[in-house]
C-alpha cells in the first residue's frame, strides 16, 4: 500500500510519497497474505531533468521484474534523447501530451504482462509555452483492462489530491472518516440520502489548508506532514505497517522546473562524488 499526495497551488505543485511497497503471496485457492513491506521504494520521478515535469505512482509496483520508477527512467530518457523513431520532447511540449505517452508506454507494458492489477499515474508540470498554469493528469490502468488519462484540477484551480490510504488526511482535512457513508447506511439512513449527509457536514467543518497564494515552501512542508500523519496513523492502527518508510517530496514550478525538497538517498555521496 501506499500514501501519495500532490498539492497544486499558485506557484507550482508539490509531489509528496512515503517509501513502502508491499509484496503478497497467492495461494492456488486465490488467497493472497502480506509476506514483506520494504520501505525503500520509489514513487516520485522527474522526466527530464532541469524540465518542470514529474511523475508519482501507486498501486502496483513492478513490471516483469523491474520496478515502475525504473520503468519511468526509461522513459526520462526517451524525454531526453528520443529511442529510435521516437522524438525526444521538444520546446512546444504539453504536459497532456507527456501524460498520452506516459499512458502508451505503460499500455504496452501491461499489454505484454497479460495480468494487468491496478496501476495509478501523476504526470504533472508545465507546458513548454510560456504562461500556461501547472498542470496534473491522473493515468490509471485497472485489472479490467480500463485505462483513463484525464486532467485534475483544470484550469489553475489549486487543490490536495491523494491516491492509497486516504483515511487519516480525510480526518484532518474533511472532518469526517471515509467510511462515515456506510456507516450512516448501517445505522438506517437511506442509501441515496447517506452521501448528501456527509458532504453537507463536510461543508460546515472541512479545514481549508489550501490556499492558491501560499508560498510554495508551506506547500512543501504541508505535503510533508500529510504523508507523515497517514504513516503515523497506520503504525497505530490494526494491520500491516504497509505505510511508512523515508517521506521524498518533489516541488515543480515554473522557473526553477522539477526540484527535490525531501529526498532519501541509497548511495552515499562521499561514495560517488561524480554522481548526480
Amino acid at each position: 500500500m501506499t500514501i501519495t499526495v500532490a498539492i497544486k497551488v499558485g506557484d507550482g505543485i508539490v509531489l509528496a510519497s512515503d517509501s513502502a511497497t508491499t509484496q503478497t503471496l497467492t495461494d492456488s485457492t486465490g488467497h493472497s497474505d502480506t509476506i514483506n513491506v520494504w520501505n525503500t521504494a520509489n514513487k516520485i520521478f522527474n522526466l527530464r531533468k532541469q524540465w518542470p515535469l514529474g511523475a508519482m505512482t501507486w498501486g502496483l509496483a513492478a513490471i516483469d521484474g523491474r520496478t515502475i520508477a525504473e520503468h519511468m527512467k526509461d522513459l526520462r530518457r526517451e524525454f531526453t534523447d528520443g529511442a529510435g523513431s521516437i522524438p525526444p520532447l521538444d520546446q512546444d511540449y504539453t504536459v497532456e501530451n507527456v501524460a498520452q505517452r506516459v499512458q502508451a508506454h505503460f499500455s504496452g507494458l501491461l499489454a505484454k504482462r497479460g495480468q494487468r492489477p491496478f496501476l495509478g499515474l501523476l504526470v504533472a508540470g508545465y507546458d513548454g509555452a510560456f504562461g500556461a498554469p501547472g498542470r496534473a493528469f491522473e493515468v490509471t490502468f485497472d485489472d479490467a483492462g480500463n485505462e483513463t488519462c484525464e486532467e485534475l484540477l483544470p484550469g489553475g484551480e489549486p487543490g490536495l489530491l491523494q491516491w492509497g490510504q486516504p483515511e487519516a488526511i480525510a480526518r484532518l482535512v474533511d472532518g469526517v472518516s471515509s467510511y462515515l457513508v456506510q456507516a450512516l447506511v448501517n445505522l438506517g439512513t437511506d442509501a441515496t440520502s447517506a452521501p448528501l449527509y456527509v458532504e453537507a457536514i463536510k461543508s460546515q467543518i472541512a479545514q481549508p489548508i489550501i490556499h492558491d497564494g501560499m508560498p510554495i515552501a508551506e506547500v512543501v512542508d504541508l505535503a510533508e506532514f500529510l504523508v507523515d500523519t497517514t504513516i503515523k496513523y497506520v503504525r497505530f492502527t490494526p494491520g500491516h505497517p504497509v505505510v511508512g518508510g523515508p517521506i521524498e517530496v518533489a516541488a515543480i514550478t515554473r522557473h526553477e522546473g522539477f526540484k527535490w525538497a525531501r529526498r532519501k538517498h541509497h548511495y552515499s555521496s562521499s561514495l560517488n562524488p561524480n554522481s548526480e
